[in-house]
């Protein structure tokens, strides 16, 4: 898979991080880095740990548990680990081909602080980026609250390589190496969607006209009965009699003729 990791990022993190750190920082104490308003969204924090501390104990750093018996190589008494949050720029740094983020993308690097005191007498630091090698487990990187359950953890190691795996405890994915990483859910192919969305809009409108044929036909039922109602209630008031004349009912009057009188029975 296409490598996307630029290596200037963490060169950028390191510098700010040297910057904001102070001259004799608390061991263990995270220390918020100030960053260029141009970059927005991100965050960065740093924090100083004595090198024996993490052999025999590990450190829990926030969204990073990292376990013991680690020997940074170049072996160092101190070192600085730098943590940082791409927020909103995630996916402007990377991007994972039919896959979307889902969390922000964390990261973190390892840095050997080395002291020395300069011809007039001040002492300056230098930083070492470090390998961490991991003897038995990995690190654990626990993110935010993550809306989709079924993600996938995507990992962008420093040495290159990049690693799709699966999560193995919610929320967390399981790390062996400095780098970014972030969880990802897999979207289908933009053919794909087109081909979901036609089929959509076809089922879509079937329904819709079955739902009016439906519509239609209690329609007629309702009128067919509002007739039949109005029949019987006719019935129920009629005067006249009726008949059938071929199929139509019709109103028929009783047959009263008045009979003739004569006025009287003599014929001339």
């Amino acid at each position: 898979m296409e490598e996307h990791h630029d290596s200037s990022l963490d060169d950028f993190f390191r510098d700010y991080a040297k910057k904001s750190i102070p001259k004799d920082p608390k061991i263990g104490k995270m220390y918020s880095v100030a960053l260029p308003s141009n970059v927005t969204g991100m965050e960065v924090s740093v924090v100083h740990l004595q090198s024996s501390s993490v052999w025999a104990k590990g450190a829990n750093l926030g969204y990073f548990q990292v376990p013991p018996r680690i020997i940074p190589k170049p072996n160092v008494t101190w070192l600085d680990i730098v943590f940082s949050n791409l927020g909103n720029w995630s996916s402007y740094y990377y991007e994972i081909p039919n896959y979307t983020f889902v969390t922000p993308i964390l990261g973190f690097s390892a840095y050997g602080v080395s002291h020395s005191r300069g011809k007039n007498g001040d002492f300056t630091s230098k930083t070492t980026k470090l390998d961490l090698p991991l003897i038995r487990d990995p690190i654990m990187v626990r993110f935010p609250s993550v809306w989709f359950p079924r993600g996938k953890c995507v990992k962008f190691y420093s040495n290159g390589r990049t690693t799709i795996t699966n999560m193995s405890l919610s929320h967390t994915c399981e790390v062996w190496g400095q780098g970014y990483f972030a969880i990802v859910v897999r979207v289908p192919p933009s053919h794909q969607v087109w081909k979901l969305w036609v089929i959509g809009f076809g089922v879509g409108t079937i329904g819709f006209l079955l739902c009016g044929l439906v519509l239609l036909k209690i329609i007629r039922c309702l009128e067919k009965r509002k007739i039949q109602n109005m029949e019987k209630q006719s019935e129920k008031s009629e005067v006249l009699d009726t008949k059938y004349v071929g199929n139509s009912r019709m109103p028929c009057a009783c047959g009263i003729r008045t009979q003739p009188v004569l006025e009287n029975d003599y014929f001339p």
